[in-house]
């Protein structure tokens, strides 16, 4: 190897100087060569950007770009993987070092208290791997150059089955409802929006309660799908009038404590959380209702092809009849009296 570099070098000086070059010695062009190469990985690594620096950085830029529930799930999901390669330059990820921390991750919910929880699904390790695109998308850029490359552009999603929806019984609807109008009645508005309106919780979270009176029968929401006009049910209504605030928006505090408050509920109801239940609960006896199916999809900002695969025989319309039946305590009696049967047990 050396004596074919020293071959080309004796070659290119005859030409070269043949051309009236002057060439420096061999030995002065290689050390100088490696003399240049290593200031410039110095100087990179002087100024090289950090994971953590970069993610605040990155969230920063995303601030006034996306909207608020959308900012955090990226600050929550860069944040783990800031904690766990903070003090590394972003240029120096690898995609393998991305590939098995995705598959590394794990539940912070551990309610059995067991040594480890139990690692996330594909869906959730889909969604960290769409946060961390984004990331090194934008330190690559050329305005940014924290590395030459995307090392998640090699990453494609995992495949999963996706699981048919399940919508609560009126029964466990009730209870619930009834049990967050006693116990936490902060989140009576997500609820009822949810489970007799059809709002997903970003857009319940982002209703003003104090434009929906006595005279509403339907109101403007805006959601991943875009706006939509979705109807105030009497069933919303007798819920929404029946918890104290009436004024500010539907969710005032934040993504946590709406998740700890949650899990709470499900425990004093003694209710089997459903994902999404409140939502797929609605469409779910709203189709069984109305049997109108393009309404449905147009009210929910769904498409007519998923309520006909998914909703349409999922409940009856005699149960959907005693599910818009469920009204408080002080307007009906039908609906299970959470503090009794706590008594009673």
């Amino acid at each position: 190897e050396v004596r074919r570099a020293f071959d080309f070098y004796r070659d290119e000086v005859i030409a070269l100087s043949a051309l009236g070059v002057t060439v420096p010695r061999f030995e002065d062009l290689v050390s100088n060569s490696l003399a240049t190469l290593r200031a410039v990985h110095q100087a990179a690594a002087e100024n090289a950007v950090t994971v953590a620096e970069g993610v605040a950085q990155f969230v920063d830029y995303k601030r006034t770009r996306v909207k608020d529930r959308q900012l955090a799930n990226l600050k929550n999901q860069l944040k783990r993987f800031a904690q766990d390669f903070g003090d590394r330059a972003v240029a120096s990820i690898t995609t393998a070092e991305i590939d098995t921390w995705l598959s590394s991750l794990r539940s912070r919910k551990n309610p059995d208290n067991l040594p480890l929880s139990p690692l996330v699904g594909p869906l959730t390790r889909n969604h960290h791997r769409a946060a961390l695109y984004a990331f090194f998308a934008h330190g690559a850029a050329r305005a940014r150059a924290w590395s030459d490359r995307n090392p998640v552009a090699d990453l494609e999603p995992e495949q999963f089955e996706t699981e048919e929806p399940e919508a609560y019984t009126p029964e466990d609807a009730a209870k619930l409802i009834q049990a967050a109008l006693t116990a936490n009645a902060e989140l009576v508005p997500l609820l009822a929006l949810g489970m007799f309106a059809g709002l997903r919780v970003s857009e319940a979270a982002e209703i003003d309660l104090g434009k929906l009176t006595k005279d509403t029968t339907e109101f403007r929401a805006t959601g991943k799908t875009g706006p939509r006009m979705v109807p105030y049910t009497d069933t919303a209504r007798a819920w929404i009038e029946a918890q104290p605030r009436r004024t500010g928006k539907g969710w005032r505090q934040s993504a946590r404590k709406l998740s700890e408050g949650m899990q709470e509920l499900f425990t004093l109801a003694k209710v089997d959380p459903i994902h999404n239940g409140s939502r797929h609960s609605f469409i779910s006896y709203r189709t069984a209702e109305s049997r109108d199916i393009a309404r449905v999809a147009d009210e929910c900002g769904n498409s007519v092809s998923t309520i006909k695969n998914h909703y349409r025989q999922l409940v009856t319309a005699s149960e959907a009849t005693k599910y818009f039946a469920i009204r408080p305590p002080a307007v009906a009696e039908n609906v299970t009296n959470i503090e009794a049967e706590k008594a009673s047990a």
